[in-house]
């Protein structure tokens, strides 16, 4: 891997004493990089807007790292160790500081996850978490266990994979086990120990932990209608805090392609059903389908900023991606 010349950068930032040594880079307009922060890896992309803060560290454990991406708008903060064989994390997501991210296999990182201070991840074995995942402060997710002597014949050796659904969320201070898969939108309350798999939309709690969902139940049934009238919502407020958007937000109940669209450039349109949405691609608007949680990625101003607005607590959308075409 050749050192390479930031300097052809020029639309974005680099501290001092930022190195990034790899075969093919490349890294958008708008990234920031702060001081004293390596990246080793055969291929490295850096996503539109995306920052790493200082002092992180990120490359290979034991052989060189292969692959590590990060999608546009995403966040690692400072003092990181991410020292895997291939690293990808995608749009909106982020990586609060101090972490330990480490092992011999692949670490997955969906759309928009947030993952606390000082959590360790561990990769011993492949670990894979998907879209939306929140990831409390001071966790920890392993995929191996290895300590006492096989010679003495301790049994508690090994590793398997950790998968994280979409949507779960870990609260903070939990420890995830090896070889476990964690339903889709399933809750670890604060300092669980979890052993054992989850089913979707449950709560789990206590050492080790159990499901409490009939004592502790954190979602309820939400009907197309429910969604739209609540996004509804959330457009008056966003439009609130910024009203140069007012007249560039569109709300429909269904959009077809078929139908004339007169909609301004550099626009947003939001709909609660869309038909065959990578139709929409390519447009000089963006649209998002409150169905299937999707939408059409264009990197506009009012598309970010309406996606930071509710990426928090508000509603996570994931871009449409033609299957047919390579990832970047």
């Amino acid at each position: 891997m050749k050192l390479n010349d930031l300097r052809k950068f020029k639309e974005c930032h680099f501290g001092n004493n930022v190195f990034i040594k790899s075969d093919k880079l490349s890294i958008c307009k708008g990234a920031k990089v702060e001081d004293n922060v390596t990246i080793e890896a055969a291929k490295v992309h850096i996503g539109y807007n995306t920052i790493i803060e200082k002092n992180t560290i990120i490359k290979g454990i034991e052989n060189p790292m292969q692959y590590f991406k990060l999608g546009d708008n995403t966040f690692i903060g400072f003092n990181n160790q991410i020292l895997v064989p291939s690293f990808e994390m995608l749009d909106y997501s982020q990586l609060h500081n101090g972490g330990l991210l480490s092992g011999y296999k692949a670490l997955t990182i969906g759309y928009n996850c947030w993952i606390g201070q000082h959590s360790i991840l561990n990769s011993t074995d492949r670990l894979e978490i998907g879209n939306n995942v929140r990831i409390g402060t001071q966790s920890q997710l392993w995929t191996h266990v290895a300590s006492g002597e096989l010679i003495e014949g301790c049994t508690l050796f090994g590793s398997k994979p950790l998968v994280l659904k979409d949507n779960v969320w870990i609260i903070g201070g939990a420890i995830i086990s090896p070889g476990l898969t964690l339903g889709r939108n399933s809750i670890i309350m604060t300092g669980s120990i979890l052993t054992k798999s989850t089913e979707p939309f449950s709560t789990y709690a206590g050492i080790p932990a159990t499901n409490i969902t009939n004592k502790l139940n954190f979602w309820k049934k939400m009907s197309l209608n429910n969604k739209f009238t609540l996004i509804k919502t959330f457009i008056t407020e966003f439009i609130k805090e910024n009203p140069h958007y007012k007249n560039h937000i569109y709300i429909e109940k269904n959009i077809n392609y078929a139908k004339p669209m007169n909609y301004k450039k550099n626009s947003i349109v939001i709909a609660k059903k869309i038909e065959n949405i990578g139709r929409f691609l390519n447009q000089s608007f963006s649209v998002f389908d409150l169905q299937t949680k999707l939408y059409t990625k264009n990197r506009t101003n009012i598309e970010i900023d309406w996606i930071k607005f509710n990426v928090g607590f508000r509603a996570r959308f994931i871009p449409y991606v033609n299957k047919a075409k390579s990832r970047v």
